[in-house]
């Protein structure tokens, strides 16, 4: 399905990433009630200025990275707003240091300009994580682009096709973007619809987990899993399909401690055996602020509970440590790379850079 895709002049794009050395002072410190350090690896940024950020019309299906009309909505009208600015203060009052900062499809569709604007405003607190469209021609090319002016990851999202396969995530096209992510070292953090579990989806987890090994998949929300209890807390077929891979890790956000709590169950016994299974440096902790209901601090506070009964040394690991090691480690490659101007690509003229 073909996608609208916003794109950055080159004056804006430079911009952006001249922004970043002016605002490298910048940073959040942990001033929470505990000592025990955070990285929140999945939360969003959403503007109040609608003029300069607009966000996609409801009832545009095309603004959503493939996603048929019938599956689109703009989810996530989630308050209170978190602006990049309140967001800074709120992490500094909740005692995280850091954030992915991950794109909102569901408000901006493919458009990233906030994204990377704040990210470019404070860098050592907000690492972007972008949503592009692995079938569009430029996506490789604007990749290359922003890997080399600090990108963190690239968001994949959509549902699976008639023949439930997932062309999105792991045709040619896409492979192409798999390859830029094996080069640079960007994080490649993946979402399959619709929610609930699709086990569809497994199969092209592993094959590409094979394929590329040297990238880091990331699964959000744990591919979604059934909220059941023991003994597999509805994550057996993903540990069967990947389990085996170590290139690929597991996000624990909001979203699955409310499936668990609605169902009556644990997440802290959920958190438990999901480290047991994938171990305590493949999971990685996430509030998703900005589409889950509620203040940071209770996110936060709800995040913290949930791991309270890991050890210290797996509590650590999934709450700051395998969080912040996949999303603002920068590869050797792209470290020489950041020194010198970056290449202009061929496919894209000075005016039409892709976003």
């Amino acid at each position: 399905m073909a996608c609208t895709t916003h794109r950055l002049s080159r004056r804006e794009l430079l911009g952006t990433g001249a922004a970043f050395a002016a605002g490298a002072a910048i940073a959040a410190r942990p001033t929470g009630a505990s000592s025990e350090p955070l990285f929140d690896a999945h939360a969003h940024l959403v503007s109040p200025d609608t003029g300069r950020y607009p966000q996609v019309p409801a009832d545009n299906p095309g603004a959503a990275v493939n996603l048929p009309a019938q599956e689109f909505r703009q989810f996530g009208k989630a308050r209170p707003i978190p602006q990049a600015e309140h967001m800074v203060d709120w992490m500094k009052a909740a005692g995280v240091g850091a954030m992915a900062a991950v794109q909102k499809r569901g408000t901006y569709g493919v458009d990233n300009r906030y994204i990377l604007d704040s990210a470019a405003r404070f860098p050592e607190i907000f690492y972007p994580v972008v949503v592009l469209d692995a079938q569009d021609e430029a996506t490789p090319a604007l990749v290359e682009q922003l890997a080399a002016r600090r990108l963190a990851g690239v968001r994949l999202t959509g549902v699976s096709g008639p023949d439930h396969s997932f062309a999105w995530l792991a045709s040619d096209k896409a492979q192409r973007v798999w390859a830029i992510a094996a080069e640079t070292g960007i994080v490649i953090d993946i979402m399959t619809m619709p929610f609930g579990h699709p086990p569809d989806a497994l199969k092209t987890y592993a094959d590409i987990a094979a394929r590329f090994p040297g990238v880091r998949m990331v699964i959000d929300h744990l591919n979604w899993p059934a909220a059941r209890g023991a003994p597999d807390f509805g994550i057996g077929p993903l540990k069967d399909a990947v389990g085996r891979h170590a290139n690929v890790f597991f996000k624990f956000t909001t979203i699955n401690i409310d499936k668990l709590q609605d169902a009556r169950l644990s997440p802290g016994a959920f958190l438990a055996h999901a480290v047991e299974t994938f171990g305590k440096d493949r999971l990685l902790w996430g509030t998703d602020m900005g589409n889950t209901p509620g203040t940071y601090r209770e996110l936060v506070a709800r995040g913290r509970a949930a791991a309270a009964s890991l050890s210290p040394e797996a509590r650590r690991a999934v709450m700051h440590d395998t969080g912040r090691s996949l999303f603002a480690r920068r590869a050797p490659s792209l470290m020489a790379r950041s020194q010198q101007p970056s290449p202009q690509p061929t496919a894209l003229s000075d005016d039409d850079l892709a976003e």
